[in-house]
């Protein structure tokens, strides 16, 4: 084979190279980082992969650079593909589910639950009421002794609560752990709010902990939050903060905004009341209520479309 036809024939796979190697530039500029961070694991890992291939433009090798051609020539269809069905997944990832699956059961230590019958009928009672006073619709089991769920709906939202009553040594209930939760959208922000604790403390001072202080001294001094700043604003506006710190009166609670598993959940522990339930309904369809914003597409292509 003449010298010159080898040439050309590297010559115009790394010309190949680059005219794709722009074009997937241009088309990364059309996404945002919010883009990337919603894709599954397994998938970024596998386009990750896939662009590797633009470190061999340079490669001496005919065989590596028809490999590194193939390679990006599938992360740039895919990116097309991907970037085609943005606006359907922005939408879905708005939508709001209209129901939620129950809390996890609660399995208390096995000590636990040697509790008095009387007992456990007397907080059996007590989350009926306080369940039947906000929906008198509600949907009430005891899946067990001493075991309660409910489902119900309140401000448009689904909620389910569970119940588990919690002994001392003697048999004698000190508590009922209570978990409720409601659906929220993909769009919302993640977040993690429990108290705050020594270690946080001590984690705060050292810089390991990424908190974020909402700037009420009373609550941030009860409170550790785990999110963005931006999320906080969103969805621990004033009012929030206020139904927290009610229901902190009881039990301080935890509160977890998890978008992946469309969930906003509140757990505490306490003898099931009105009041508290009030505040933790309150703030769950806030939560879900404030949602969150979802860009997936660069805002110079969202005005030229």
């Amino acid at each position: 084979m003449p010298t010159g036809l080898y040439r050309d024939a590297h010559l115009g796979i790394r010309a190949r190279l680059r005219e794709l190697e722009a074009r997937i530039r241009d088309r990364e500029a059309e996404v945002t980082d919010a883009f990337w961070e919603s894709l599954d694991a397994e998938v970024r890992a596998h386009l990750a992969r896939l662009k590797a291939s633009v470190g061999k433009i340079d490669a001496t090798s005919l065989d590596e650079l028809a490999a590194a051609e193939g390679a990006l020539s599938q992360y740039a269809s895919k990116l097309d593909a991907l970037i085609r069905q943005l606006p359907a997944v922005e939408e879905e990832w708005r939508e709001v589910p209209a129901d939620v699956a129950d809390p996890p059961d609660i399995r208390p230590r096995p000590w636990a639950l040697r509790f008095d019958a009387e007992g456990a009928h007397q907080a059996e009672r007590l989350f009926e009421a306080a369940v039947r006073e906000r929906d008198r619709a509600a949907e009430i089991m005891a899946p067990r002794r001493g075991a309660m769920l409910a489902r119900f709906r309140d401000r448009d939202a689904p909620f389910a609560l569970r119940g588990q009553v919690i002994s001392d040594n003697n048999g004698n209930v000190v508590d009922v752990a209570l978990h409720l939760v409601t659906s929220i959208s993909r769009a919302t922000p993640p977040l993690s709010l429990r108290h705050e604790t020594m270690l946080h403390a001590f984690g705060k001072v050292l810089g390991v902990k990424r908190e974020v202080d909402v700037g009420d001294d009373s609550f941030d001094g009860l409170f550790f939050v785990e999110s963005t700043k931006d999320a906080v604003e969103r969805l621990l506006p004033p009012q929030v903060r206020a139904q927290l710190m009610a229901l902190a009166r009881y039990d301080i609670p935890t509160l977890v905004v998890d978008p992946r598993a469309q969930t906003a959940s509140l757990r505490w522990r306490f003898e099931p009341n009105a009041k508290a339930l009030d505040a933790a309904v309150r703030v769950l369809a806030s939560i879900r209520e404030a949602g969150g914003v979802v860009r997936f597409l660069a805002s110079s292509l969202r005005a030229s479309g």
